[in-house]
């Protein structure tokens, strides 16, 4: 299971990337997808309990990083979602990491764009990104 796991986030993640890249934005459509894919996994692995975790499961990113965002426009309702979906596959402290590690991520590629740039420009920044390659990090150290 937990490959396939593995599969679907990474499937969830890449094309979610690339929205953002090209369109600045995640479709709907394709966090509905990750959801449904979330319930059928703890629907295997829990059976008819695996609704009710699912909901705790996407439910705590959400409120987390809606606190967060409304404290500081610091990242976009697309990503808060994807955070969301991605949490409905793993347990509570691969997505505590991977929060943590996407953050560091990008962090060192702002510090590192403003050194190289000699400027501090606010841009609109591609999170989903950094998220995707903070799964990647977490996935080979594991």
């Amino acid at each position: 299971m937990k490959k396939t796991k593995t599969i679907l986030i990474w499937s969830i993640l890449v094309a979610a990337s690339i929205f953002d890249a090209r369109y600045y934005k995640i479709p709907n459509q394709l966090i509905v997808l990750g959801f449904l894919s979330g319930i059928l996994v703890n629907l295997i692995e829990f059976r008819t309990a695996g609704i009710v975790y699912f909901i705790i499961k996407a439910s705590w990113p959400f409120v987390l990083l809606l606190l967060l965002r409304l404290c500081r426009k610091t990242i976009g309702m697309g990503d808060v979602k994807l955070f969301c979906v991605v949490s409905t596959m793993l347990d509570t402290e691969a997505v505590i990491n991977l929060m943590v590690t996407s953050v560091m991520l990008a962090g060192i590629i702002i510090i590192l764009r403003c050194l190289y740039e000699r400027q501090f420009v606010k841009r609109q920044l591609h999170y989903s990104f950094y998220i995707t390659a903070a799964f990647f990090l977490l996935q080979v150290k594991s």
